[in-house]
């Protein structure tokens, strides 16, 4: 059921489990639904804080996020992809963060409808330099060039970027 499921205390797997069954018990009660518990995955990496996946009824959360802010993650995550989940089984297809999905946030969940989170992304980069610079590169594009599929080249020289010898 749950992907990087050890690396995640029990007690945040319950704060979520609790949070979720809180805001589905409003969205039944207000919609005259019986919807069930969608499944919770753990991805532990990426900028996406969460998403819904609608056709399996799932929610991926963050495992990052997660275990850095808590209960605020949580409490504002949780519900978001909730609503998208909700707004898909009530509308269909519709915009992502459209009027319904507002409209579920505000009027159900009572919730300010935020599309994007501002919790802090921590990446890990690799260092690599140029004739003017050093040029901090993301680990895809790191392995990028590992692989002799691509190479990089600074926007101010014109010049290669190589990898930073580490001694």
């Amino acid at each position: 059921m749950q992907q990087d499921y050890k690396r995640i205390p029990i007690y945040l797997h319950n704060q979520i489990m609790a949070c979720l069954r809180t805001h589905l018990m409003q969205a039944n009660q207000f919609l005259h639904t019986e919807y069930k518990e969608p499944n919770i995955i753990y991805k532990p990496k990426g900028s996406i804080a969460g998403s819904a996946l609608l056709m399996r009824w799932e929610i991926q959360l963050n495992s990052v996020m997660l275990l850095e802010n808590g209960t605020q993650f949580i409490e504002e995550v949780v519900p978001h992809e909730l609503a998208h989940l909700i707004v898909f089984k009530e509308f269909g297809k519709v915009k992502p963060h459209g009027k319904e999905w507002q409209y579920v946030m505000s009027k159900i969940f009572d919730k300010t409808p935020s599309t994007t989170h501002h919790f802090q992304v921590k990446r890990n980069t690799h260092l690599y330099y140029c004739q003017c610079q050093q040029h901090h590169l993301t680990s895809i594009r790191h392995n990028k060039i590992q692989k002799n599929n691509t190479s990089y080249l600074c926007r101010k020289c014109g010049t290669i970027l190589k990898l930073k010898n580490v001694t």
